[in-house]
């Protein structure tokens, strides 16, 4: 039994998925997370939403938002989207938690 860690993109949280999204990142991640699991190896999939950028702030000027209300939004509609499509992950999160500062900082 092999252990295989799956990391895909995390693109800016400042839209909806579209297709090219789904068809050149999660759902080929998704397919082989699958295939590895039935050959009976352990699989960790991970990945999330990019909080910080250009395209989300330039977002949430446009709507007289905060980039934080435009990251929420769209990171909690990329993993309802995925969730939809059976696609699944071990960890979704984003570039805005505690833990992620702390080692982006180190």
């Amino acid at each position: 039994m092999e252990n295989i860690l799956i990391c895909l993109a995390w693109p800016y949280a400042n839209g909806d998925l579209h297709v090219g999204h789904i068809a050149g990142c999660y759902l080929p991640a998704d397919i082989f997370a699958r295939y590895q699991r039935l050959k009976g190896n352990r699989v960790v999939v991970v990945s999330g939403s990019d909080a910080h950028g250009t395209p989300i702030v330039v977002r949430a000027e446009k709507e007289g938002k905060t980039p934080r209300e435009v990251f929420e939004h769209f990171h909690g509609r990329f993993l309802e989207t995925q969730l939809k499509l059976g696609i699944s992950y071990d960890l979704f999160t984003h570039t805005d938690t505690e833990n992620h500062h702390a080692l982006s900082q180190q």
